[in-house]
């Protein structure tokens, strides 16, 4: 089921919330199995109701979701993202490892995802550049946050 996969922060919360209800449950008498199992419920069900939101009406994604730091454009590391994200400019360099660049000149941009996940957008020096609609809003602003 999806809202126990890598999700947004909403999703995360949810998860948290379930968990802390069924640990309630499990350890007091208070409150009773199906207290518990009703306010599970309603929370699957808010997951539900706020996931085809998301979908379905502009501006919700931007009210539940956090937002998606651009980490890298091209060769630049975005320090304060960096920090507002805690990256470390160590873990961006694993994360470029990870993705088999070799050379600053390959990186076209860099994005923290919703799921946490770390994405390296690269290509030859020579390749065209990144088509900025791949980053979903990615390079407007001053801080240059995509989302």
């Amino acid at each position: 089921m999806h809202i126990f996969s890598k999700g947004s922060a909403f999703d995360c919360a949810v998860t948290i919330a379930i968990g802390a209800v069924l640990a309630s449950v499990t350890l007091w008498q208070k409150p009773t199995l199906l207290e518990g199992a009703v306010t599970t419920g309603m929370l699957f069900t808010l997951q539900f109701v706020v996931g085809n939101l998301r979908k379905r009406v502009p501006g919700v994604t931007r009210l539940v979701d956090t937002r998606r730091p651009l980490l890298m454009d091209g060769t630049e590391v975005l320090c304060d993202n960096l920090r507002r994200a805690n990256v470390t400019e160590a873990d961006l360099r694993a994360k470029l490892r990870e993705a088999n660049v070799t050379r600053w000149s390959q990186v076209r941009a860099i994005v923290m995802e919703l799921t946490g996940d770390v994405s390296v957008l690269h290509a030859p020096p020579d390749a065209p550049p990144i088509d900025k609609s791949l980053l979903a809003g990615g390079g407007t602003g001053p801080d240059r946050e995509s989302g």
